[in-house]
């Protein structure tokens, strides 16, 4: 054993028989010797010794004093006492002051000199691992984030580490005075099973461990997760039980989220394999009607009534074709985010009277009488007038669908504090309570024809929730259960003042709308002809090219008000087109029509950035057309 000693005594000779004793059992000790209060200060303020051994009766001080400040200085070394003039009470009162072994200076004496130092030493060693061993199972305990307590059967306290606090709500240190005054704070739905837990692991289980919610004292409820082991004396009896505590809350909520993520996606995918099916079956129903018509056609080539009958079919199929492709694209429009709104004032009444031209033949088909309720006075948003027609005619149609013929259904309109209200209720075969909040839902329907209900994709009402969304408005479905009916409540944005609503359709003419000088250019001759027939009729002056480079020719030699350009034309594309024209001095008064087939999610904004004032994409209503050419707003 290699250490370091410091001897303190003022007697040289004392001092050399303490050396020899301690390098008799340590031959490798270094001794450092203090006999006056100069060297002892010296070796004190060095501070390379491992233990300290002192005489009690010193000429310039006293043992107790030298002991002192030993442990002030170094609270942890050992420091032995070896002195001739001690008695009990001087032993007393340094083991106070943390003196760690007393022995007698005599020489019967001298041999316990040794032993007394390898056992100080053995001490500090020992103290010092498990110093070490506690800090290693804090760190341990800390990276986990758990808490360790214990509880005493025998007078029913409880202690704990200081981080137990934080996960009661309370500050650091903080542990429940009594096991009531813990378990009164558990969650009333925890507690029972907590309470079991506890008495099973006093009764004989041993072991002890729980999940429950805890209300702490800061209103936060926390999920805790605690176990612990019940110690038990020599009768048997629980003498101790440690435990350790840590905040899960994290945990459950991420474990809750991927339940019900997951959850949601095998309901998705159910749903998604449904809808595939249905989607199948719905396209081969008009398939093979069209499929017959032909064969009826092939089969009987002179019979008129027989193609007439065979044309209508195909016209119809096809019609239904042509819809639920529509659905479908709506669909992916709005999951992709590029459904375009034309906005512009509207009044709703006029859309719930369009929406019921609309849905007229699938309320006649099915017998059904419709009741439209409008009130006296405008009712204005701000919306897409198509789109808001669709809304409400999707809302009839799914009305129409699942009311049994002949049925009642009713459309409302009302304005209501800062909203607009459409309402679209039947006396159908009503929804469960728990589908409400579904039936919004992608690829979700009531009774699909795949279990014997109507046939549908079953995404109306999906169209109906995006399209709502994106003016700003909410949908919701009510209804008190089977056969009791639906009703479907419509909110939108009202305009703060309902004025009278502009006419849809063609823009108003006024004075500003006639006798334009209109230049139109369109590599499709047959579309930039017939275009430019059209806006002649309507009063313009037209000059046609079908590229870029005469397009600007024209322009230069004509100075048109508007020009109407093609995006995608050789020699020079629109853009450049519009950029040439805006850099011309006459180039700022001039209205620049982009007419592209090209969807909003290809341009990127170029429109806008090379100059042009509105951009429209082909098919191009021609409402809409002549709208952008007066300047006017769009009906």
């Amino acid at each position: 054993m290699t250490f370091a000693a410091l001897l303190v005594d003022d007697s040289p000779d004392d001092r050399a028989l303490v050396a020899r004793e301690l390098g008799r059992h340590f031959p490798d000790v270094r001794i450092t010797e203090a006999g006056s209060p100069e060297t002892l200060a010296a070796a004190l303020d060095d501070g390379r010794f491992d233990i300290a051994i002192t005489d009690y009766r010193l000429r310039f001080t006293d043992g107790i004093t030298v002991l002192r400040e030993l442990k002030r200085r170094f609270p942890a070394r050992p420091v032995i006492m070896f002195t001739a003039s001690g008695n009990e009470e001087i032993a007393v009162e340094a083991m106070k002051e943390g003196l760690d072994a007393d022995i007698t200076k005599t020489p019967k004496h001298y041999p316990r000199i040794g032993y007394a130092v390898r056992a100080c030493l053995d001490n500090v060693a020992q103290r010092a691992r498990a110093e070490q061993a506690q800090a290693r199972l804090e760190i341990a305990l800390r990276s986990a984030g758990m808490a360790t307590w214990q509880y005493d059967p025998r007078d029913r306290t409880i202690a704990a580490s200081s981080d137990l606090g934080p996960m009661l709500g309370q500050p650091p240190g903080h542990a429940p005075a009594t096991v009531d005054a813990w378990l009164a704070d558990i969650h009333d739905e925890d507690r029972p099973h907590v309470i079991d837990a506890w008495k099973a692991a006093f009764a004989g289980a041993d072991h002890y461990r729980m999940q429950y919610r805890f209300r702490g004292a800061d209103g936060i409820v926390r999920w805790i997760a605690s176990s612990a082991r019940v110690l038990r004396g020599a009768d048997g009896k629980p003498s101790m039980v440690i435990g350790t505590a840590r905040e899960v809350t994290a945990d459950i909520e991420t474990r809750q989220n991927l339940e019900r993520k997951t959850g949601e996606l095998e309901r998705a995918d159910r749903q998604k394999n449904e809808f595939l099916a249905i989607l199948a079956h719905e396209l081969r129903n008009p398939l093979g009607a069209a499929r017959y018509s032909i064969a009826l056609l092939r089969q009987a080539p002179d019979d008129a009534a027989a193609r007439a009958r065979a044309i209508d079919v195909i016209d119809r199929q096809i019609g239904h074709m042509a819809k639920m492709l529509d659905e479908l694209l709506d669909l992916s429009r709005i999951a992709h985010n590029r459904i375009e709104l034309e906005r512009a004032p509207l009044d709703v009444r006029g859309i719930a009277e369009l929406a019921c031209e609309n849905a007229l033949p699938a309320l006649e088909g099915k017998g059904h009488g419709l009741r439209l309720s409008l009130p006296a006075e405008p009712v204005m948003v701000v919306g897409d007038e198509v789109r808001l027609t669709q809304v409400v005619a999707n809302l009839l149609v799914n009305a129409a669908k699942f009311t049994p013929a002949p049925g009642h259904i009713e459309v409302r309109v009302a304005r209501e504090d800062l909203d607009a209200v459409i309402e679209v209720a039947d006396d159908g075969i009503g929804i469960a309570p728990h589908r409400l909040d579904g039936v919004f839902e992608m690829f979700s329907q009531g009774e699909t024809k795949a279990h014997g209900g109507t046939p549908g994709l079953g995404i109306g009402l999906a169209v109906v929730r995006s399209l709502v969304g994106l003016h700003g408005g909410t949908v919701r479905a009510f209804s008190a259960g089977a056969d009791q009916g639906t009703r479907i409540r419509v909110t939108l944005p009202a305009l703060a003042q309902s004025a009278p609503a502009a006419a849809s359709g063609a823009p108003a003419a006024d004075g500003g709308a006639r006798g334009l000088r209109v230049l139109l250019a369109d590599d499709n001759a047959d579309a930039a002809n017939l275009l430019a027939l059209l806006l002649e009729a309507e009063g313009h002056t037209v000059h046609t090219g079908f590229d870029g480079i005469t397009a600007m020719a024209l322009a230069e030699a004509h100075r048109p008000d508007v020009m109407v350009l093609d995006i995608g034309m050789p020699g020079a594309n629109g853009y450049e087109v519009a950029r040439w024209v805006r850099e011309q001095p006459w180039g700022a008064a001039v209205r620049l029509v982009a007419v592209t087939g090209w969807g909003i999610e290809h341009d990127g904004g170029q429109a806008l950035d090379a100059g042009f004032d509105v951009r429209l994409v082909k098919p191009v209503d021609m409402a809409q057309l002549l709208a952008a050419v007066s300047g006017s707003p769009p009906g």
